[in-house]
């Protein structure tokens, strides 16, 4: 049950990054270009030109 637990869990993460779109280019996102707002919110991005748009827009890390 527990391991069941697991994957479903894993599937609806993927699922949901796999719905986000970069706020930048309007793609799929890349889970592993990201990004922290000033809140502490992860944005994630679909390539590392995107994100260093965003960070210098946004003035984020």
């Amino acid at each position: 049950m527990k391991t069941l637990l697991t994957l479903a869990t894993l599937a609806f993460a993927s699922a949901t990054f796999a719905a986000e779109k970069c706020p930048v280019s309007g793609k799929d996102v890349d889970i592993n270009v990201k990004s922290k707002t000033a809140d502490g919110k992860t944005v994630y991005f679909c390539c590392p030109k995107c994100k260093v748009k965003y960070d210098k827009a946004n003035k984020t890390k």
